[in-house]
């Protein structure tokens, strides 16, 4: 019985992971929340495709990502991460404002005009090897009050380095 019960969960945990599509996404399946917002944002991943390494028992697609305006200071108002699989873009995560600080050094969230500010260890990890593809993107109000964004795609490898 307990045999069987294990195979059971087994096979529905493999089905599970199974029916998860990554694929490529388009330029045009961007989420909606960004349809009509300006993207004066500039954000930047290094590298822009990630390969992994291992450490331990979890993979590490070492990266980081940098924000910047060069048009005005921008209230940083919402930032995450989406993940794209079954052919969307699918929230991963977004972050508490006040995260800003520690993330990026950006004091009360607030982007100064053309200053850079760096996230340098902003990893994914994972105990499962595989690839994909992420976006980090980050909503703002300018000091007129408009609403702004910015976003950057960043592909991500299941070719082991080491």
């Amino acid at each position: 019985m307990k045999s069987t019960m294990y195979l059971i969960l087994f096979f529905v945990s493999q089905c599970v992971y199974s029916q998860i599509e990554y694929g490529k996404p388009l330029n045009d399946n961007l989420p909606k929340k960004f349809d009509k917002l300006r993207r004066i944002i500039q954000v930047h991943n290094f590298p822009k495709k990630i390969d992994p390494i291992k450490i331990g028992n979890f993979y590490y697609w070492k990266h980081n990502t940098t924000i910047l305006c060069t048009e005005g200071n921008i209230e940083i108002i919402e930032y995450g991460a989406y993940l794209f699989y079954n052919d969307v873009w699918n929230l991963r995560k977004s972050y508490p404002v006040k995260e800003l600080n520690k993330n990026f050094g950006l004091k009360s969230g607030q982007l100064k005009q053309a200053e850079p500010y760096t996230w340098v260890k902003n990893w994914r990890t994972d105990s499962r090897l595989f690839g994909g593809w992420a976006m980090w993107y980050f909503i703002g109000k300018t000091q007129e009050g408009e609403t702004v964004c910015g976003y950057e795609k960043i592909e991500t490898t299941s070719n082991l380095l080491n």
